[in-house]
């Protein structure tokens, strides 16, 4: 017998390995063997999950497509409506084991199939990056554009703008080589979907028409699209339904009224849930205070992507934002920069009671249950006019038009849906934009205001100058029995136009700082608003004619 020891021995018999055995030989599901190596299992089911049609990926986020239901809780979105959600481990667990088949040892070493180990899981649902499935930007329901000008009318994904096209109707096909008449007569049929709206221009009606096509092309669109503000004379005079028609026509269903959040940090978590979701268009109803803010500029100038804080999260996730803003108010005014971002199309009745109202082009499309209803009967034929009309532009080579003006931060809106209005005979969009000549500008006047009641409050002081602070402890001091007004209603009214204070309260000294250095140097009116010097580090500020030199 050889010792133990001996080198010349032969090596001990070792059982042979037995290969995976297949509990199903007709299954074609592939193999996962469950060992030490955890990478190789997590890479071997991020490949298996490749073939699963239904799961994407999304700015880090292993995402898929739900439709909301009515027992969404103040979701903003209207039952059936495609909204994109994260994908929880334990459907994960279910997707890996629909997609592949795991094979772990028993105790006796005989392989074995077995459920997707959790850990494993959770290790490719926390990759972040997945290799092989394609990335989601949005989901579109009916036919949309490219931004080569080519039409996506094949349902399915459409790798060129990572949208998924999931019709929810059936659509006539568009041609690929429209022409210019066609283009005219697909304008005309829009138009006529408004033609009962009393618009103060007919700019504003093919403003409206805009927010249709942009709705409808925002694939198509490298950059950002501006916001849309439907702005009435009185009340009961049809804005909140040119919203209705608009988004009913692009989507299949009147998007849902949200009312405009009371601050700007709810605001911005309102925001950010509709980017998360992939929404398509987001509608503020009857906006009751200055509309605007940080993060709502944010957004309107969003160039594929935003960064937006997220309720009950502590990071600021960057998602895709596609979503086109729609908001609708009497006499609203705008605030911070978001005046000359704003399309803000406008009815004005002639009747005290717009309600009243009985004659109409079409007496049978009067009402909002009945322009709606005859809206989404026609809606395949009108989706159809609006891609016509732009498919036309794009066929004829995307020429240059006369009469349209340039719109920074927005060329790419205007050079393909304000451009095809006018190439299609459409008065330009563009007419029904805020802050324009003779336009009445509510920050304009507000910073005049500031200005000249800086002038003032340091001339009845006996002061060249004043911080900040100085000017909040004189504009609001502790309030005193019939004290005499002082004249300086209109400085505290502007201060909180432009710092967003609560009426009656003094802004925080930083926010009026902040005003105030946004205007350093800038003549209004024959003023101009300087550093006169600083006290113990704080600037002073004065007041002077913009011909004088400090």
């Amino acid at each position: 017998m050889t010792a133990p020891d001996d080198p010349t021995a032969p090596p001990p018999r070792r059982a042979p390995q037995r290969p995976p055995i297949r509990l199903a030989s007709a299954d074609p599901r592939p193999e996962i063997l469950l060992t030490a190596e955890v990478h190789k299992t997590t890479r071997a089911m991020v490949t298996a999950l490749a073939g699963d049609s239904d799961l994407y990926q999304r700015s880090g986020q292993l995402v898929h497509v739900v439709r909301a239901d009515s027992d969404d809780e103040g979701g903003g979105f209207a039952p059936g409506t495609p909204t994109i959600r994260g994908v929880p481990l334990s459907l994960l667990v279910n997707r890996v084991s629909e997609f592949a088949r795991c094979l772990g040892k028993s105790r006796n070493g005989e392989w074995k199939h077995v459920s997707p180990p959790q850990p494993q899981v959770r290790a490719v649902l926390e990759q972040g990056s997945w290799r092989g499935l394609r990335a989601l930007a949005g989901v579109v329901e009916a036919p949309s554009m490219r931004r080569d000008g080519s039409l996506i009318q094949d349902p399915g994904y459409d790798r060129a703008t990572r949208t998924l096209y999931d019709p929810n109707g059936t659509f006539p096909r568009v041609s690929d080589s429209p022409t210019h008449s066609d283009a005219v007569r697909a304008y005309a049929h829009l138009a006529d979907v408004f033609v009962d709206f009393p618009y103060v221009d007919p700019s504003h009606c093919s403003a409206t028409v805009a927010a249709l096509l942009t709705i409808l092309v925002r694939p198509a669109i490298a950059g950002a699209v501006p916001c849309w503000l439907f702005d009435a004379a009185s009340k009961r005079s049809g804005k909140s339904l040119q919203v209705a028609v608009v988004t009913l026509i692009a989507t299949g269903r009147p998007a849902p009224v949200m009312t405009y959040p009371e601050n700007d940090e709810e605001l911005e978590k309102v925001l950010a849930g509709f980017a998360l979701a992939g929404a398509r268009c987001v509608n503020f109803d009857n906006v009751a205070r200055p509309f605007g803010g940080a993060a709502l500029d944010k957004c309107v100038t969003a160039i594929d992507q935003v960064q937006l804080r997220v309720l009950g999260r502590n990071d600021m996730p960057i998602v895709p934002w596609r979503a086109v803003i729609l908001a609708s108010g009497n006499q609203v005014t705008a605030r911070g920069d978001m005046l000359p971002r704003l399309l803000s199309p406008r009815i004005e009745s002639p009747l005290e009671q717009p309600e009243t109202r009985s004659e109409y082009r079409y007496p049978d499309r009067a009402g909002e249950d009945r322009l709606c209803a005859w809206a989404a009967a026609h809606r395949p034929e009108l989706v159809a006019d609006a891609l016509t009309l732009v498919r036309a532009y794009c066929a004829a080579g995307r020429p240059e038009v006369s009469g349209l003006t340039r719109w920074g931060g927005f060329s790419a809106w205007t050079s393909l849906v304000a451009a095809a209005l006018v190439w299609a005979g459409a008065p330009s969009p563009l007419g029904a934009r805020r802050g324009l000549e003779g336009d009445d500008d509510p920050r304009a006047a507000a910073e005049l205001a500031l200005v000249s009641g800086w002038q003032f409050l340091c001339s009845s002081l006996g002061q060249p100058s004043m911080t900040a602070s100085d000017a909040i402890a004189h504009l609001y001091p502790p309030p005193r029995k019939d004290e005499p007004p002082d004249g300086l209603d209109d400085l505290r009214e502007c201060i909180q136009a432009l710092t967003s204070a609560r009426p009656g309260f003094p802004p925080p000294t930083d926010r009026l700082s902040r005003a105030l250095r946004q205007l350093k140097n800038r003549p209004i009116a024959g003023l101009k608003l300087s550093v006169e010097g600083k006290s113990k580090g704080i600037a002073r500020w004065q007041v002077w004619p913009t011909r004088r030199q400090p």
